[in-house]
C-alpha cells in the first residue's frame, strides 16, 4: 500500500512510520501547522492536493494514517474518496464529537473499548477499538543490554499531576454549596475506588446534576464539533480525581518507599517524592522503565476501561508494573503473573512492600509482561489488522 502518514510531530511518529515501511508498506510524510482543530481549509486544500496525486492514471495513495482523528483530514479524504486510519490514544478527545466522526472514509480507533461501544451504540459505526502498540524491535535492542546494569529507581512513575491550567473544575467560579458537596463527596469517594466509574453512573450523578453544573460552566460552540455536555463534563469532574489522586498515591508510597516521578514542568510535587522532570520518549523513557524495580501506572480517570499506553509502554522495556485495577488490564493480563494489580491504594501500598523484597518473583513478572506485550501489542499486528479492516 501507499500511504500518506499525517505527523504532528507526535512522540511516536518515528516507530508509526517505521512500522508501517516494516510491514512493506510505502510510506510518505506530510506535516501541517494548521491553526484550527475544528477546520483549516488551509489545511483541507494540501491533503487535498496530494490524495489527488495519480501514477499511471490510478490514484497513488490507497489510505491516509494518523496518530489521533483530525477532522480536517477526514473532509479531505471523504472528497477524495480515500480511506483514513486514524489510532487515538489521547484522553479524553474531543475529535470524536466532531461532526465528520461520521464520514464513510473513516477508520477510527480508540484505545477504550467502553468508549468505542458506546459510541457505536449511538450510531458512529466508524468508530472501532483498538489496544495501543509498541515497536518492538526497537525497544527490544534498546533494553537488552541494560538487564546487566543496576537499578536506578525504587519506586517510579512517569506521568502528570495534572495541577496545571487544564483543571476546568477548579476554575468554576460558583457552584450551589448542595450541588458542590454532592459532587466533591462523589470525587472522594472515587479516589477509592479503582476501575469503576462512579462518575459515569447516572444513580449517582444524574443528567439532572449535571444539566444544573452546566449552568456555570460555559462552553465556546462551534459548528465543527457536536458537544455533549453529559461527557464533557463528567470528564472534567474524572480529570479532577487523576489531580487530586495521583499525587496523593505517590505521597502515601513516599512514606514507605524511595519514590521518584518524571512529569512535566510547573508540576506540584507531593513531599517526599524526588522530582526527575521531562522524560525523552524514545531513549530515555524505556531505560527508566527497565531499570526500576517497580514502575507504576496510575490510569487517568477518563479512560473507562482501556489500556493506557503506560503499561505497554512499561512492559515491552521489561519493566515490572504494578497498576490501578482497569477492566481491559485484568481481561488482557494475568494479575500475578504477567503484571500486579492493585485493588485499592492500601493494597497499592501492600504490593509495592511485597514484590521490593521479593526480586525473583518481580524479575520473573516482568519478563513474562515483556514477553505477552512484544507477542501480541506490537505495531506489526496492530496497523495489519487496521489495514485489514479498512480494505
Amino acid at each position: 500500500m501507499n500511504i500518506l502518514y499525517y505527523t504532528w510531530e507526535e512522540f511516536c511518529a518515528e516507530d508509526g512510520i517505521a512500522s508501517f515501511r516494516a510491514l512493506g508498506h510505502v510510506v510518505e510524510v506530510i506535516s501541517f501547522e494548521w491553526r484550527n482543530i475544528g477546520y483549516d481549509e488551509d489545511f483541507e486544500q494540501e491533503v487535498l492536493r496530494r490524495l489527488r496525486r495519480e501514477e499511471k492514471g490510478k490514484r497513488y495513495y490507497d489510505a491516509v494514517f494518523s496518530f489521533n482523528f483530525f477532522p480536517v483530514i477526514s473532509a479531505a479524504c471523504q472528497k477524495a474518496s480515500v480511506p483514513y486510519i486514524s489510532l487515538i490514544f489521547d484522553s479524553p478527545f474531543l475529535p470524536l464529537t466532531s461532526v465528520q466522526i461520521d464520514n464513510p472514509c473513516n477508520h477510527v480507533y480508540t484505545f477504550d473499548r467502553k468508549q468505542a461501544e458506546q459510541m457505536r451504540r449511538e450510531g458512529h459505526l466508524t468508530v472501532h477499538y483498538s489496544p495501543l502498540g509498541v515497536a518492538g524491535e526497537r525497544i527490544r535492542q534498546l533494553t537488552e543490554p541494560l538487564y546487566t546494569q543496576p537499578y536506578e529507581h525504587e519506586v517510579c512513575f512517569l506521568g502528570t499531576l495534572y495541577n496545571d491550567e487544564f483543571d476546568f473544575y477548579d476554575q468554576i467560579s460558583y457552584l450551589p454549596p448542595y450541588l458542590k458537596g454532592w459532587f466533591d463527596g462523589v470525587l472522594a469517594a472515587q479516589e477509592n475506588v479503582f476501575g469503576f466509574d462512579l462518575i459515569g453512573d447516572e444513580t449517582v450523578i444524574s443528567r439532572g446534576q449535571i444539566s444544573e453544573m452546566h449552568e456555570y460552566v460555559k462552553f465556546q460552540r462551534t459548528a465543527h464539533f457536536t458537544m455533549d455536555e453529559n461527557v464533557v463534563l463528567r470528564d472534567m469532574l474524572r480529570k479532577k480525581v487523576t489531580k487530586t489522586e495521583r499525587p496523593k498515591l505517590l505521597g502515601m508510597l513516599a512514606k514507605h518507599f524511595s519514590v521518584d516521578l518524571y512529569t512535566r514542568p510547573k508540576q506540584v510535587v507531593p513531599p517526599g517524592v524526588r522530582e526527575f522532570g521531562y522524560a525523552e520518549y524514545m531513549k530515555q523513557m524505556p531505560r527508566i522503565f527497565n531499570r526500576s524495580k517497580i514502575n507504576l501506572n496510575i490510569t487517568l480517570r477518563t479512560i473507562i476501561s482501556g489500556i493506557p499506553l503506560r503499561v505497554t509502554d512499561v512492559l515491552a522495556a521489561g519493566g515490572f508494573l504494578i497498576t490501578t485495577y482497569q477492566e481491559e488490564i485484568a481481561a488482557q493480563f494475568k494479575d500475578g503473573v504477567e503484571l500486579v494489580i492493585a485493588y485499592t491504594p492500601e493494597d497499592l501500598v501492600e504490593k509495592c512492600a511485597y514484590y521490593l523484597t521479593h526480586d525473583e518473583e518481580r524479575e520473573a513478572i516482568a519478563a513474562a509482561g515483556r514477553a505477552k506485550v512484544l507477542e501480541e501489542f506490537d505495531y506489526a499486528t496492530i496497523f495489519t489488522r487496521m489495514i485489514k479492516e479498512s480494505a
